[in-house]
């Protein structure tokens, strides 16, 4: 009976070992991640990886995890991953020429740049784009005030007929009296445009007491604010055509009245005279 046994029990085959798994080695964490997805073997798992991969169209270290709307921090660091500097010193910036009584904003705009997390390519383009547009308006500014200027001067003229060179005159040696530098006269120029500018060097020139008279010392134009201009030179005709006696004269041919009367008639019509000649 003893033999039979030891028999049996030598002709019993062994008992199978457990077979071994390709999860093997890792930790039950990443063996349940890899069960849970069903993943037979490691082929799968590449091939899911890969599939993946070609799904976001980059690989993982380049894609970018949008934090929550209040995570500061968080968006710092996509900011920056997307080409913000680290500090907003570090946006290289093309220079600009800042007019005289300018004010440049550069640094400002660094700042708002920076806080907004602006890339260096976005800050740039923003920055020159600007920068080019401010040329554009300074020109169509400095144009329009060009135009203003010529309508101006061309209405004056018309306006002083004969007076304009004496009032140019009164208003040189108003800004001389007073020792006005071209750049005052610029910012006077700037508030009160250029006929408010003439017109007022050429009231308080007068008032100086030293422009010269023009031929005629009843017609000369003294007391009136900008001389004998045509306005002046009308109003003294309408004077005249009143006055009984001087028309009488006038009438008469008297020598005097008929040269006071064409002076007048030539200060109050320039343009007349000039293409008459």
């Amino acid at each position: 009976m003893a033999e039979e046994t030891a028999a049996a029990e030598v002709a019993a085959p062994e008992a199978e070992a457990p077979a071994s798994s390709w999860t093997d080695g890792m930790n039950e964490s990443s063996q349940g991640f890899v069960e849970n997805k069903g993943w037979k073997n490691p082929d799968q798992m590449l091939e899911s990886y890969q599939n993946l991969e070609k799904t976001v169209g980059v690989p993982s270290d380049r894609v970018l995890h949008l934090p929550k709307e209040d995570d500061a921090d968080g968006w710092g660091e996509v900011y920056n991953r997307m080409g913000r500097p680290e500090e907003p010193s570090g946006y290289k910036l093309n220079e600009v020429d800042v007019p005289d009584g300018g004010i440049d904003l550069t640094p400002n705009l660094r700042e708002w740049a920076h806080e907004a997390g602006l890339s260096q390519d976005q800050t740039t383009k923003i920055y020159d784009k600007y920068n080019a547009r401010l040329v554009e308006l300074n020109n169509e500014v400095e144009a329009k005030k060009s135009e203003q200027a010529t309508a101006d001067e061309q209405s004056l003229r018309k306006e002083w007929g004969s007076a304009w060179d004496e009032n140019i005159s009164a208003g040189t040696r108003f800004r001389q009296r007073f020792g006005l530098d071209d750049a005052t006269v610029d910012k006077l120029e700037d508030a009160l445009g250029l006929r408010g500018l003439l017109e007022l060097s050429a009231k308080i020139g007068r008032g100086l007491g030293e422009h010269g008279m023009p031929n005629g010392a009843e017609d000369s134009g003294d007391g009136l604010t900008f001389g004998m201009t045509p306005a002046a030179a009308k109003a003294k005709i309408g004077d005249l055509t009143l006055d009984k006696d001087f028309m009488s004269q006038y009438l008469e041919g008297n020598p005097e009245a008929l040269a006071r009367m064409t002076r007048l008639h030539s200060l109050a019509h320039p343009s007349e005279v000039a293409s008459s000649k």
